[in-house]
């Protein structure tokens, strides 16, 4: 099986260095195969790059993180704020040259929240006039607030005012679809050039699945902002393994990756070779709170505070990551410009491993020492990485609780499914905000979203953040959310072990590739310097 992977990796080499012949184009490590960059369906951080490059809505996101007009030129807000009309840019077109109009913005807001269809993200359309109603069935297509008058004008009409609205309307589930396309094929539409139709700045060509594959994208001439457009081609190829991603860069055959040893990171760190920036992420256990032993708080406030995320972060990472002593990471924005959301939440978990108290809990649980605590195990999508941690909590867990607890790695499209079908007792997650806005994580713990793979429930949580989310006060928006970031970890629902740094390393042929703190990548301005 080795030999099999280092051959598919050596051909992978030679076909990326016999492409750098090509002009104008950059090679960029997404590390993992999307599972699918639908922009209805995906809810990853490798497809959402794909998707940002090859979609826009009606905004898109700037250089400075902030939504610009997009596909809408320019748009009025009614005078109670109730009422977005946005008109369109002359000469849309999708990539194969048919015209976009205001019936595919439509298309595409009714699709993502259909309930067939089965949006993770669907919430975020909440704030449209019976956009709630229609995903639970009591309203139809018709009543939904969003309407097409002419091709080039497009009307959304708000259940509540949103504070985030335009940054919303930047994200993937409000791209504009083509219909008559996903109809035919609702599951492969979006795996194959030929059916999948795009109107960003480039265009799917080529997908090779699996460790070792690529997505070849190239411009998209149809695109409005072509002009501005400078490559002509961008392959994110596949490379799980980091130090197989680090010999292709050095090798000149990658331009850019944020897939870096972490054994190796301090010394690329110290001489420039990598550079790194705080990103708006937290890593933490998920631990199933539906099932025996994970049930029990004590029991997840044990296995919590028996980490040592110190250890973690100046033994393993070693990349200016930051202890997660709460949920919320840094640079979210609190009530006021002084201070963040973090700051003014406080702490919630030691840096170091609170022994003591962990074992008084488990104790209290029923498991003294371990004693009699039932077989479980972590859950981890496989690399290298990824193996180091679990293993160091691994052995945290054996040291200071006396339990055993089994690893098991998986597949990434795999392992997404077994968490996402609760299929284990606690499992490796990590979530990358996709707003400045403490609720972008928060809200993923309510009862009702589909992102809740630690199957918690509590109605006053619930309660918070769904007065979070109707709330146009920035104060009183923003405490809503530190009141139901509390109950949270009261309840400890998943362990934060670390807030996240992104690390890359970019080649000095390329330049103004966009890398912004949510881990979006950029490509639309990216340049070739030869």
């Amino acid at each position: 099986m080795k030999k099999i992977f280092l051959a598919s990796v050596f051909i992978f080499l030679i076909s990326v260095n016999s492409a750098f012949a090509a002009s104008k184009e950059i090679v960029y490590n997404l590390g993992a195969d999307p599972k699918t960059i639908d922009p209805a369906l995906n809810r990853t951080v490798d497809g959402n790059n794909v998707i940002m490059n090859i979609f826009e809505g009606l905004f898109r996101t700037g250089f400075d993180d902030k939504p610009e007009p997009g596909c809408a030129e320019n748009w009025e807000i009614s005078e109670d704020g109730m009422t977005w009309t946005f008109h369109l840019r002359d000469n849309l077109k999708w990539s194969d040259g048919e015209k976009l109009t205001a019936s595919h913005f439509r298309d595409g807001f009714l699709r993502s929240l259909n309930p067939e269809t089965g949006s993770p993200y669907a919430y975020y359309a909440f704030f449209i006039k019976n956009g709630e109603a229609f995903y639970n069935g009591k309203a139809n297509a018709d009543e939904v607030g969003v309407s097409a008058p002419d091709d080039k004008t497009f009307v959304i009409n708000l259940e509540y005012k949103n504070p985030l609205t335009m940054e919303y309307l930047a994200f993937p589930i409000f791209m504009p679809a083509r219909t008559d396309i996903i109809s035919k094929s609702e599951i492969s539409w979006a795996a194959k050039p030929e059916t999948l139709i795009s109107n960003g700045a480039f265009k799917l060509e080529n997908w090779v699945h699996g460790d070792g594959g690529e997505i070849t994208l190239v411009k998209n001439p149809e695109y409005w902002d072509a002009e501005n457009v400078k490559i002509d081609r961008l392959r994110f190829v596949m490379i799980n393994d980091s130090n197989t991603a680090l010999a292709a860069f050095k090798a000149g055959r990658i331009d850019y990756m944020n897939t870096i040893p972490s054994q190796m990171l301090p010394m690329l760190l110290k001489t420039g070779q990598a550079k790194s920036q705080p990103s708006l992420g937290t890593a933490f256990c998920d631990f199933n709170n539906s099932k025996p032993p994970f049930d029990d708080v004590r029991v997840r406030k044990a296995f919590s505070l028996a980490i040592d995320r110190r250890i973690i972060i100046d033994k393993i990472l070693m990349g200016n990551q930051k202890p997660a002593t709460g949920l919320v990471c840094d640079l979210v924005p609190g009530t006021t410009d002084e201070k963040d959301f973090r700051t003014e939440g406080g702490i919630f978990l030691p840096e170091r491993a609170d022994v003591k108290e962990a074992q008084r809990l488990l104790a209290e649980a029923g498991y003294p020492n371990g004693k009699g605590f039932p077989k479980v195990s972590y859950k981890y999508n496989s690399n290298s990485g990824n193996k180091a941690i679990a293993e160091a909590l691994q052995g945290m867990w054996k040291k200071f609780l006396g339990v055993e607890v089994e690893l098991l790695n998986e597949e990434w499209k795999v392992f997404i499914e077994t968490r996402k079908n609760g299929d284990f007792e606690i499992a490796r997650n990590a979530w990358i905000m996709d707003f400045f806005d403490a609720g972008s994580i928060l809200e993923t713990f309510m009862s009702d979203s589909p992102q809740n793979d630690s199957f918690y429930k509590n109605e006053k949580f619930d309660l918070a953040m769904k007065n979070a989310s109707i709330e146009m006060d920035r104060v009183k928006r923003i405490n809503y959310m530190h009141e139901a970031e509390k109950i949270l970890m009261e309840d400890m629902t998943v362990a934060p072990i670390y807030f996240y740094s992104s690390a890359s390393m970019q080649s000095k042929r390329v330049k103004n590739i966009y890398h912004s703190p949510r881990d979006f990548e950029i490509f639309r301005n990216a340049e070739i310097q030869e």
